[in-house]
């Protein structure tokens, strides 16, 4: 569903501000990026033992969710400062 939504938005059809496009993609590869970290335990597959404490698969996911936010709140910002410049049309 969010693949036919980016899809709407990247047409015509869609809306929002062209600007904000690269940040509702990062917002959910980003997030993907992290969930993939997570799952594959990365850094600890490579160094065993030695990032247990700092740099983990957990916490490195945890950061990128928060960067995948970041992103969102920007593509919101971005929109909702389209929608006060431009005119909708209620074509339905």
């Amino acid at each position: 569903m969010r693949m036919v939504l980016l899809y709407v938005r990247y047409t015509s059809v869609g809306g929002g501000d062209p600007a904000a496009f690269i940040h509702v993609v990062l917002q959910d590869l980003v997030s993907v990026i992290g969930g993939a970290i997570g799952a594959l335990h990365i850094p600890e597959k490579w160094f065993p033992g030695m990032v247990d404490i700092y740099l983990n698969s957990h916490n490195i996911m945890h950061v990128l969710v928060v960067l995948a936010v970041y992103s969102m709140h920007i593509a919101t910002m971005k929109d909702l400062a389209w929608m006060t410049r431009v005119k909708c049309s209620a074509a339905f």
